[in-house]
């Protein structure tokens, strides 16, 4: 035990002689007081949420590096139900995590260690712990560890405050995630605002920029930086159509000149209207830290998988009502991938004002396209809108034999003009009463149903306008050669327009498309698969999609797909200038790709700025790629062809790759397709049986005649949960051997019993690719019939009229007889999971045709009927 007073003397003491010399007092004598001990303050408790993530190496979750987030850096969500406590964090990185403690005290969250857990699943029963954590959209298909609530306080039934660690090894691996959070409901912490006054060494664009009219925007891009392409590129309210729409803090910028530009801009979380200011360290739109806002630039197919920069707002003016955005100035910078080549661009936007109205259309024939601005020679249109005009808005559009498709016809005794390039126009005038063929004249006071005109698809309300066909020639009674110009007065439904629409039309019969291929100058970052990704011979289509993408699969940072003959059906057909594929395998892709229109043949090249419309750029070609029940309402991509063969117009060999941004977003899906038709591989047929496969239990089935026994677990959606046996007794058994939706070998079962519960049962086997016989053996990876990777083989078994809308399972075939092509007796165990969950479905079954009638047997019509009936029962959900 301590002696108390001598241990103060002792302090005492010590203080004392910490009290001489220096400041030049004596060194001797007796102090007057004693000192005073300053009063020890306990340390205020920091009461401020904050996650700490450390994570090993080798850790697939956590990369092996760590992490740290608090409310000024980064969006932190908690909350708790009954006895689960949920996770999220959305900074520089996403986070999601949950943990479950199970047990019989399961109202609220209570303090201690919880440990050997597995992975927590949606659903859990509140009786079991559970726990997971995953980010960047990488996860575990199983984990396990452990997790301690170190302090826990409700205030009544809310979460107050909350002290938890973990520890988290994802998939058997010995590398653990470690984890603690510290979580306060009272933090009233902020994150900074955007900076101000903005650094005044941040890039600015050149000074002439701000001479453009209108709307305008400006890209510059370093070299090696792979949207920009190392180019400048600029827009203004003449060249390019420049529209924003989105909320107060949510934009998305799209302009539309010779190429197609995509920004999408976030605002900072916690802020209603977007502030001012010089906003650092940002990443891409999609998974962008929220406190810190973000943004993300594609154009013309070409986009980053990741970036980083930061964004610049100079100026903003939001309506007082609606806090929408009216008015934009910014500027920003942008690197993809983290390389070091930056693409840096302004945009200035402002909505449209009001103009006086214009009353009515110039003296006819009065306008003239401006002689500089016209070519040379060939075929040309030039389109001329005023700022106010409602159409076209100001564009300046000049389309000629290099940049469009032109026809010129008479159609329902109307003459028509289609001109179709990166944009596309349509122009419509009807006769003079009484006229038999259009001459040479004016055609004036034009009105709805006389002369319209359209731009990609919309035209004016109830316009009004002139027409001068300066020279028109026939040839056999089609027009040949047509000179006009016309100008065009919209109405916007509010009165008419604020400007006028003018065009002028060169065109002859003779000047064929002048299109110049695709670039020999491949774009050296353009995607490639990693190396090891793709097998070193024969075909395959290879499939990447970043977690953004809406064809992909949101499960994972990076989803990817191979496709092989010996996993799916690769289907390619090729002839001319275009080419469309299809894959059956896992899921079910297609595309089409076509050159630009005036070449016979796919070439070898860089096809840039492609849309998926069937509208789209002739000049440049057309690619469109869908698949896991998903598609692209619009679409802009890049292809690069690296290798072509045909063998007279029949495509014979195929190597491109391609990047696809869906509906303009930044994130792509992007793929290889290397086909070569001399590749005939199949599938080699079933695996052997494995010794330990499933079995229905030792003397629970007869030892002949037709039967079937199924086992369901709990959660099985067809068996609910009970264990049949049906038999030749008690059972009507109906056999079809003939395929519904292809030639691969095909045995279906119907069955109904006398028994009570499920009465009506239905299956259905289909072996792979190619196999016109059922081989004895294991058939893995089976789906749904008939939505089935031919590849593999496919299953379907229901039970009174409910069945899976997707499955996976396996069966085997352990006796298949046949005489001659029919099947006579057929023996199998199956295993079912509805909608790719855990619980099951199996079943053995015995089918014996010399059971069944005659007619049957020898394939009669009867077993066509059986087919329909199969057909249904199977179609059936």
């Amino acid at each position: 035990m301590i002696n108390l007073p001598r241990l103060l003397i002792v302090v005492f003491l010590v203080l004392l002689g910490g009290c001489g010399g220096g400041g030049g007092g004596s060194t001797t004598g007796t102090a007057t007081q004693p000192p005073v001990t300053p009063p020890v303050i306990p340390p205020v408790e920091s009461r401020l949420t904050k996650i700490i993530l450390k994570s090993d190496a080798g850790d697939a979750i956590g990369l092996g590096q760590n992490y740290t987030y608090s409310l000024s850096d980064a969006k932190i969500s908690v909350s708790s139900d009954h006895n689960r406590l949920l996770v999220q964090v959305e900074g520089d990185e996403s986070w999601i995590g949950a943990f479950q403690t199970g047990g019989s005290t399961q109202n609220q969250l209570q303090a201690g260690t919880v440990t050997n857990v597995q992975q927590y699943v949606d659903g859990m029963d509140w009786g079991e712990s559970g726990m997971t954590w995953w980010g960047e959209g990488r996860r575990c298909s199983s984990s396990h560890g452990w997790f301690s609530i170190d302090h826990v306080k409700y205030i009544g039934t809310q979460l107050g405050e909350v002290k938890i660690r973990f520890e988290r090894q994802c998939d058997g691996a010995a590398a653990a995630m470690h984890g603690e959070i510290t979580y306060y409901a009272d933090d009233t912490t902020k994150p900074p605002p955007p900076v101000a006054p903005v650094p005044a060494s941040l890039w600015r664009p050149p000074g002439d920029v701000a001479n453009s009219v209108g709307n305008y925007a400006y890209f510059e891009s370093d070299d090696g930086d792979y949207v920009g392409l190392g180019k400048t590129w600029r827009y203004d309210q003449r060249s390019s159509k420049i529209d924003i729409v989105g909320d107060n803090v949510n934009l998305n910028i799209t302009v539309n000149g010779s190429d197609l530009w995509s920004a999408e801009l976030r605002g900072m979380y916690g802020f209603k209207i977007f502030q001012p200011g010089y906003y650092p360290g940002i990443h891409g739109s999609r998974f962008h830290n929220p406190v810190k806002g973000g943004m993300s630039l594609t154009g013309a197919g070409r986009g980053c998988s990741k970036s980083t920069g930061w964004v610049v707002i100079d100026s903003v003016t939001s309506d007082a009502t609606t806090l929408r955005v009216t008015a934009i100035d910014l500027r920003f910078e942008q690197h993809c991938e983290g390389r070091a080549a930056a693409l840096r661009g302004v945009i200035h936007w402002k909505a449209p004002s009001p103009l006086p109205p214009v009353a009515v259309n110039t003296e006819v024939g009065s306008w003239y396209a401006p002689a500089t601005a016209l070519p040379v020679g060939g075929n040309y249109l030039y389109m001329q809108s005023d700022v106010g005009e409602p159409l076209a808005k100001g564009l300046i559009d000049l389309q000629t034999n290099s940049t469009a498709t032109f026809s010129v016809d008479v159609q329902d005794n109307r003459l028509a003009i289609n001109v179709h390039g990166a944009h596309h126009w349509n122009v419509s005038l009807a006769p003079k009463p009484g006229q038999s063929q259009f001459t040479v004249g004016d055609y004036g006071n034009l009105t709805r149903g006389a002369f319209t005109v359209s731009l990609d698809g919309y035209g004016e309300f109830s316009p009004q306008g002139w027409v001068v066909i300066d020279s028109i020639n026939y040839s056999s009674g089609k027009i040949v050669a047509l000179d006009l110009r016309f100008e065009e007065l919209g109405n916007n439904r509010a009165g008419n327009a604020s400007g006028l629409l003018h065009g002028q039309l060169h065109w002859r019969a003779g000047q064929s498309d002048n299109f110049t291929g695709p670039s020999m100058s491949v774009p050296s970052l353009f995607w490639h698969p990693e190396a090891g990704n793709t097998p070193s011979s024969g075909n395959y289509i290879y499939l990447e999609s970043d977690r953004s993408d809406y064809l992909g699969d949101e499960s994972s940072s990076q989803s990817s797909h191979l496709y092989t003959p010996l996993n799916s059906l690769i289907t390619v057909s090729g002839t001319g200038n275009s080419v469309s594929v299809e894959v059956k395998g896992d899921k079910i892709w297609g595309g089409s790709f076509a050159a630009m229109s005036n070449a016979t043949q796919i070439l070898t090249g860089y096809y840039a700025g492609l849309n998926n419309s069937a509208a789209y750029n002739p000049s440049r070609g057309k690619f469109n790629w869908s698949g896991n029940a998903r598609g692209c309402n619009e679409a802009t991509s890049g292809v690069v062809v690296d290798k072509v063969t045909y063998s007279g117009n029949q495509l014979i060999e195929l190597l491109m790759r391609f990047e696809q941004h869906c509906d303009n977003d930044p994130g792509p899906t992007r793929g290889e397709i290397r086909w070569m038709a001399a590749d005939m591989r199949q599938p080699s047929g079933p695996a052997p049986i494995p010794a330990d496969l499933w079995r229905a239990p030792a003397g629970s089935l007869p030892t002949s005649g037709n039967y079937l026994y199924v086992q369901s677990d709990q959660g099985d959606r067809i068996g609910q949960g009970r264990s049949v046996l049906m038999t030749n007794k008690d059972t009507q058994f109906f056999a079809s051997l003939t395929a519904l939706y292809n030639n691969d070998a095909y045995f279906g079962l119907s069955m109904e019993s006398s028994k009570t519960g499920l009465r009506i049962w239905s299956g259905a086997f289909q072996t792979m690719i190619g196999m016109k016989k059922f081989q004895t053996g294991f058939y893995d990876y089976v789906m749904r019939i008939p939505f089935q990777n031919r590849a593999f083989g496919g299953l379907s078994w229901s039970a009174n009229g409910v069945g899976c809308n997707n499955s996976i399972g396996w069966f085997a075939v352990d006796k298949a007889v046949y005489v001659g092509e029919t099947l006579t007796h057929f023996h199998a165990r199956f295993e079912q999971h509805c909608e790719y969950l855990t619980p099951s479905l199996r079943g053995e079954l015995n089918w014996e045709g010399p059971a069944l009638t005659t007619a049957l047997r020898k394939q009669s019509s009867n077993d066509e009927a059986s087919a329909r009936k199969m057909r249904t029962l199977i179609d059936r959900k």
